[in-house]
């Protein structure tokens, strides 16, 4: 299962300002030597020169998303310390940080929104020396480029409740920068205006939408979230069902079917950036180019094993029932998102993580899921349950169950969906039922409240869980929702009731900002 990473490195340099990028590339580029330095008006030639640059760019996630994934287990409920956790880790764990902690610093996001600058100030060059890089191509490849930042902007407000924003696709330092600060809900306001047009338009060549964007974030399922951000869910439900039903192109969509039913759902995890029916952007590592994730060393049990899974996810995925067979997640819980050492039973430490160590052989190159298709169909439900309506709770429930398929008739906005199978269905678990008599914001609640919780088990250790918590307590003005799902892992231990009552104060949900 050995590959090689689609991130190579090299040194672009820009005026002003010395980046160091990883450039990704063709197999032609593997021969060339690291360290390399070029400058813009030489590079930016033809369409393969936009696409090193466009993959270059995001490399820094290479470094960013292990942190992140850490960081949004450690601090909610999904992850826990072992014995062998360091200061950082522990600290983490119990919602405290110090200056210094690595985990925490955004430096890497700000170099991507950089780098990705320095592609937008100069991708016109390509168009004007390359005929193939058309004025539709030039179009969507600056939608990619954009959407992506906001991606990144987005992921640090998210964590800081702020961020430093860069004026006018700034690619270099002056000698005095005065930052703007922008809140995160100035900063959401602004990116759904960068990006809205960049969305489908049918004057605008949309056969060719994303085509050449891989590793990048699909634009209306951003634009999606963005609004779900916002709790605007008539705008949510459009954009992210729009980004399924238009996936690359019009006639291609984004599915939850039988491709990964089963046993095959363990398949979206290895050479992810090759899943294409379910994974839209991807990290990629490889061990081949020293391009290590570090989660190996931090998950695995023979390894570091600095942490585990908490036991509120392990109660989680066993507490399942199947369609058949006997209690638990058969094909997302044990054996796939996480193991259990049997010898070490009893003495403290012996789940460990295993959802980066699929491919045994090789774990370090295991490749981190930025987004995919189970991902934006939960965030649609999520959705679609606050509309309010009936129908759009069953849909809710639909998408999040069995799916489409097997519902006759088919409802109308649903007609092109007769290959979907649900969230659950595809694993065969038995389907979320409400209690009859619920009604109102009670029903609401309760509905959200399962597909929350399914999240926790479809997109455990990719990076959501913190911030879904957050987007619910915010949004129910609750904060025991998120410091009583937190504190549940340190049920029975003295750290119970401070974390509870550290996390029923919203302004510790957010990193100190520097």
């Amino acid at each position: 299962m050995r590959k090689r990473s689609r991130f190579n490195p090299y040194l672009l340099v820009i005026p002003g300002l010395m980046l160091v990028i990883s450039l990704g590339c063709s197999e032609d580029f593997f021969n060339k030597t690291a360290g390399d330095r070029i400058t813009p008006d030489l590079h930016y030639k033809n369409s393969t020169d936009a696409d090193i640059s466009a993959r270059g760019a995001i490399s820094f996630l290479q470094e960013a998303m292990p942190r992140l994934v850490v960081l949004d287990g450690l601090r909610s409920d999904i992850m826990d310390v072992t014995a062998n956790a360091d200061a950082y880790l522990t600290e983490i764990n119990r919602q405290v940080f110090s200056t210094g902690n690595p985990y925490t610093d955004p430096a890497d996001f700000y170099k991507v929104i950089i780098n990705l600058n320095e592609v937008l100030a100069n991708i016109d060059r390509v168009a004007e020396s390359d005929r193939e890089f058309d004025e539709y191509i030039l179009y969507y490849f600056r939608g990619g480029l954009i959407t992506m930042r906001a991606w990144t902007y987005l992921t640090l407000v998210r964590l800081y409740d702020q961020a430093a924003y860069v004026d006018d696709n700034l690619t270099s330092l002056p000698e005095s920068l005065e930052q703007n600060i922008l809140t995160r809900d100035v900063m959401i306001d602004t990116l759904i205006n960068q990006i809205t047009p960049y969305v489908f338009d049918a004057s605008v060549g949309t056969e060719r939408e994303e085509l050449k964007m891989p590793f990048y974030v699909n634009t209306k399922a951003l634009l999606g979230e963005l609004y779900l951000e916002k709790n605007d869910y008539a705008n949510a439900v459009t954009y992210l069902k729009l980004a399924c039903e238009s996936y690359l192109n019009t006639s291609s969509m984004l599915k939850v079917d039988n491709t990964y039913k089963d046993d095959a759902w363990a398949t979206i995890f290895l050479n992810a950036e090759t899943a294409e029916v379910e994974n839209i952007a991807v990290v990629p590592f490889s061990s081949v180019e020293d391009q290590y994730n570090p989660l190996a060393n931090l998950f695995g049990y023979s390894l570091q094993y600095k942490i585990k899974p908490s036991d509120v996810l392990v109660e989680s995925f066993m507490s399942q029932v199947p369609a058949a067979g006997p209690e638990g997640d058969p094909y997302r819980g044990l054996g796939v998102t996480f193991g259990v050492d049997s010898a070490a039973m009893g003495s403290g430490d012996y789940t460990y993580f295993t959802k980066y160590e699929i491919d045994k052989s090789d774990p370090f190159s295991s490749d981190i899921i930025i987004s995919r298709a189970a991902d934006i169909h939960l965030m649609l439900a999520e959705a679609y349950n606050r509309m309010g309506d009936e129908e759009s709770q069953e849909f809710a429930l639909m998408l999040l169950n069995e799916g489409v398929n097997k519902v006759n008739p088919k409802p109308a906005p649903f007609a092109r969906w007769n290959r979907n199978i649900g969230i659950r269905g595809r694993v065969y678990l038995t389907s979320q039922e409400v209690p009859e008599g619920l009604a109102g914001t009670e029903r609401i609640r309760y509905i959200e409240d399962l597909i929350i919780q399914e999240r926790a088990l479809e997109l455990a250790c990719e990076g959501k869980r913190w911030f879904d918590l957050v987007r619910i307590a915010e949004r129910r003005n609750e904060p025991e929702y998120l410091a009583d799902r937190v504190a549940a892992k340190f049920e029975g231990t003295p750290m119970y009731n401070e974390i509870r009552a550290r996390l029923m104060d919203p302004a510790n949900w957010y990193l100190p900002f520097e």
